[in-house]
């Protein structure tokens, strides 16, 4: 078989075309396109590295925002753990206060209930001692015993109050004062004399005097001079000596 080298010429420039060919239209076209492509891969890598590094940015922004978020949330933790541990303490400080009060209320009422109920125990006492005093003093009463109460209110005249020798001054010093004398036994005129003598030195000048007698006074007697009551006698009670002069009205 022999070469052709006419043919085998031919087909080399065929060759040599269709390769000029391929790279004039469609070597060059795939590269551009090819080239076009990885720089569109190059270009999204560079595009994700930066969002990669836009994302860790963002994210250590946020884990510091976070932690500063964390941070004011526990010292905002703290504050209110403090204020309500003070207003806890103020709370109790202000009911110990009140308890303290109400302990305090408690025992000065019991003090007064106390002091009342001693108080209300002695004027018993006195009551029951004075009301035995005059149950025995009036059976005892007699015209001596009377005298020595009269004697008694005589004494017991210069040392009456101020106030009260005002008031008898006054009554004795009204038109037609009268002395309204009340015993248990009838006085001697002995009697009669130092006891009206005892009030015109009181009063300043002698009053008429009315005597009457009222078993019901046991023993002693009453000076009643206008609105004024004198009283020395057992019905009167004991404790009604050292009273002096009383008051009646008018």
């Amino acid at each position: 078989m022999e070469l052709d080298w006419t043919t085998f010429g031919l087909q080399v420039v065929n060759f040599l075309v269709l390769v000029w060919l391929l790279k004039r239209f469609l070597y060059r076209p795939v590269m551009d396109a090819i080239a076009r492509r990885q720089a569109t891969i190059d270009q999204s890598v560079a595009d994700a590295r930066a969002a990669e590094r836009r994302a860790e940015e963002l994210r250590t922004q946020y884990e510091a925002r976070l932690a500063e978020t964390d941070a004011a949330h526990a010292d905002r933790l703290a504050r209110l753990a403090e204020e309500i541990a003070a207003e806890r303490r103020d709370r109790l400080a202000a009911l110990d206060t009140e308890l303290q009060g109400e302990r305090d209320k408690r025992a000065a009422l019991a003090e007064r209930d106390a002091a009342e109920r001693e108080r209300q125990a002695e004027a018993h006492a006195q009551r029951k001692a004075s009301a035995f005093a005059a149950r025995l003093l009036g059976r005892l009463g007699d015209a001596h015993f009377d005298r020595r109460l009269l004697d008694l209110l005589i004494e017991d005249l210069p040392t009456l109050p101020a106030p009260q020798v005002e008031g008898l001054r006054a009554a004795a010093a009204e038109s037609g004062a009268r002395l309204a004398v009340t015993s248990a036994h009838p006085l001697a005129a002995s009697a009669r004399q130092a006891l009206e003598g005892a009030l015109a030195e009181l009063a300043g000048h002698p009053l008429p005097a009315d005597y009457a007698t009222d078993p019901a006074l046991l023993a002693g007697l009453r000076v009643g001079l206008g609105p004024w009551l004198l009283a020395a006698s057992v019905a009167d009670e004991l404790p009604y000596f050292h009273e002096g002069a009383r008051h009646c009205g008018g």
